[in-house]
């Protein structure tokens, strides 16, 4: 017999009896029938304990306790925080038959509670309240359930005049603290306080009611659980889809800027953080270095600009990045010196913490930076880093496969062209009726063509080097490197008055010479035919057309210069590799790719469109 029923007197007995039986009137049957009395007078002190509590404990209902507890288990792994403490406020209300039901999660950063999860509550909450001096928080703080039987006579309950007002006299808040293992070491995950409204003033919280709700809320740890199960197999999904990236460049049937564009959206995607950006360093000879942005997710157009430039002077944690070579954690971006140029765009997104990850060329020299944002509500974990780290890794890779790659195929591509050069002139050579000038003029393709094949070795950088230079003369230059049959007519149409522009000159003249490619082995396939070059102003733009009799394809031409939108496939090819290199070292310029094939007329003309700056 515990205290309570000790200071009960008969009289108080019998006034209870009553009402229970008011309220359960098939009791009396009952109780009037001799087999049930017998069964009664036998039974021993721990059954008579269970039906006293029962009868003491009117709010507990078995079947619906088994029902929610049950429901929880099959909640879906990608329900969001705030649904899943919705959840846990309309079940523990219902378990407990509770009016309404609010939850506050704990935020340390600003050291106070913000409002999340609600049950049967219309009005209006507080954002934030103070951690010290609330209810809420000193829950937490004592890791404690906390009863008030009277609202109106709690100190630390601050709006009572408004909660009085809907009703609510009495309130029991409950600690969340729902926990997940991070290998052996066991973290929490979210942590807040449940707090339960009842009408009934001086309400009696009983022990065994308390320990059934923390029971309920304690089994939400299991949906948090499949959450990170969940997370773990997606990002191992993700590092499956970086080594079949590395693949598919290694076939050639991806472009590097789509497979970065690719990996750095899931890197965001899977991290959960607020951007992610790709950065390529430029460090010009006596110049200051600066980070050029390559690659961005979210995929918006003002956010992720390609080509938008940082100098180090303005954003040193990039000079840092490159000078140690080692990744670099920023936990507070908004007051940290290194981030002052980031301000701006820290608050705007509630930026907290960044993350900077350097990548490596053959050298150890830094020659990209991947940057993840990270905002006050999902700060970057120690598994994320580790992620970001092990992914970086294969972008590493891309980028110098990549690279050479593309090296290796233009290089063959300019040495078939020079070995061309040479059997031709071998041949006029030994000819008694060849002139001086046709030698000098075939000498001099055969020098430019060795020169052409020299800048492809040197080409060794993935981003753009800018220098001013004249297209036209990068045009002549490059064509000059080409052998083409007597029976081509080669017409250049020349109508830009100032074809100077602000570009690396090394991968415009790859641009040009890819395209020259493609048309010379279409006409030394055909014997004959027209090359024709236009070279004119489009607004900020200088355009380059390269045309030549012959056509693509149907199934070819659907995929030249396509768009990727969908996960990486193995043999899902974009075009040639000489026109993959096109797109991408046009991109890297701001510039725009694009073909028609017509075959009424029998016709095809590639045309880039660079920038003037």
């Amino acid at each position: 017999m515990d205290a309570r029923d000790q200071d009960y007197t008969t009289a108080d007995r019998r006034r209870e009896a009553a009402v229970f039986l008011q309220k359960h009137p098939s009791v009396l049957d009952l109780l009037c029938d001799s087999q049930m009395q017998t069964f009664v007078d036998t039974m021993g002190d721990q059954g008579l304990a269970r039906i006293a509590f029962l009868v003491h404990n009117p709010w507990l209902d078995l079947e619906r306790i088994i029902r929610i507890a049950d429901s929880i288990v099959n909640i879906s792994p990608d329900i969001s925080q705030e649904e899943l403490l919705q959840v846990l406020c309309r079940d523990t209300a219902m378990i407990c038959q509770a009016h309404s039901a609010t939850c506050r999660t704990y935020d340390p950063l600003r050291n106070s509670m913000i409002a999340a999860g609600q049950y049967n509550w219309d009005d209006e909450r507080a954002e934030e309240i103070p951690y010290e001096d609330s209810l809420a928080g000193l829950t937490i703080k004592q890791n404690e359930h906390y009863c008030v039987p009277d609202i109106s006579a709690e100190p630390l309950y601050r709006e009572k005049e408004k909660i009085l007002a809907r009703g609510f006299n009495s309130m029991l808040a409950l600690p969340v603290r729902l926990t997940d293992y991070d290998g052996a070491r066991k973290i929490d995950v979210l942590v807040g306080t449940l707090q339960l409204y009842f009408k009934e003033k001086n309400k009696t919280f009983y022990p065994e009611q308390i320990k059934l709700l923390n029971s309920i809320v304690s089994r939400f740890n299991y949906v948090l659980s499949q959450q990170r199960k969940r997370e773990l197999q997606k990002r191992s999904l993700v590092l499956q889809e970086s080594r079949q990236a590395l693949i598919s460049i290694l076939k050639r049937t991806e472009s590097l800027d789509q497979v970065l564009s690719f990996l750095i959206a899931r890197i965001a995607e899977s991290i959960n953080v607020k951007r992610c950006s790709l950065f390529s360093i430029e460090q010009s000879p006596g110049e200051e270095a600066v980070a050029v942005l390559i690659a961005g997710y979210p995929l918006d157009a003002f956010e992720h600009r390609y080509g938008v430039t940082l100098p180090f002077h303005q954003h040193p944690a990039f000079d840092e990045v490159c000078r140690l070579g080692v990744p670099l954690l920023i936990t507070d971006a908004r007051n940290d010196p290194r981030m002052r140029a980031s301000l701006g765009l820290y608050l705007h997104h509630q930026i907290d913490n960044v993350y900077f990850v350097p990548i490596k060329d053959e050298n150890n020299s830094v020659t990209n930076i991947i940057v993840l944002d990270a905002d006050e509500t999902h700060p970057l974990s120690n598994d994320d880093l580790f992620f970001c780290n092990a992914l970086a890794r294969d972008i590493e890779l891309c980028i110098q496969v990549s690279i050479r790659s593309q090296e290796r195929h233009d290089f063959f591509n300019q040495m078939l062209s020079f070995g061309a050069i040479a059997k031709v002139y071998a041949k006029r050579l030994s000819s008694p009726d060849t002139t001086a000038e046709e030698l000098t003029m075939l000498y001099k393709k055969l020098y430019r063509s060795m020169l052409t094949v020299n800048d492809i070795i040197t080409d060794r950088v993935p981003f753009a080097r800018k220098e001013q230079f004249d297209i036209i003369e990068l045009i002549a230059e490059r064509l000059e490197g080409y052998y083409f049959p007597p029976q081509v007519e080669i017409v250049q149409n020349i109508t830009v008055h100032d074809s100077t522009i602000t570009a690396d000159r090394k991968k415009a003249g790859r641009i040009i010479g890819n395209l020259l490619d493609n048309a010379h082995k279409k006409l030394e396939e055909l014997r004959q035919g027209r090359l024709q070059i236009d070279v004119y102003a489009e607004n900020e733009f200088i355009v380059i057309a390269i045309g030549n009799t012959g056509t693509i394809p149907d199934g070819a031409r659907e995929k030249i210069f396509k768009e990727r939108s969908g996960p990486l496939r193995p043999g899902l090819e974009t075009g040639g590799q000489g026109l993959t290199i096109v797109k991408l070292f046009t991109v890297m310029h701001n510039g725009i790719a694009e073909f028609e094939s017509r075959p009424e007329s029998n016709w095809t003309v590639f045309r880039v469109k660079l920038p003037r700056e």
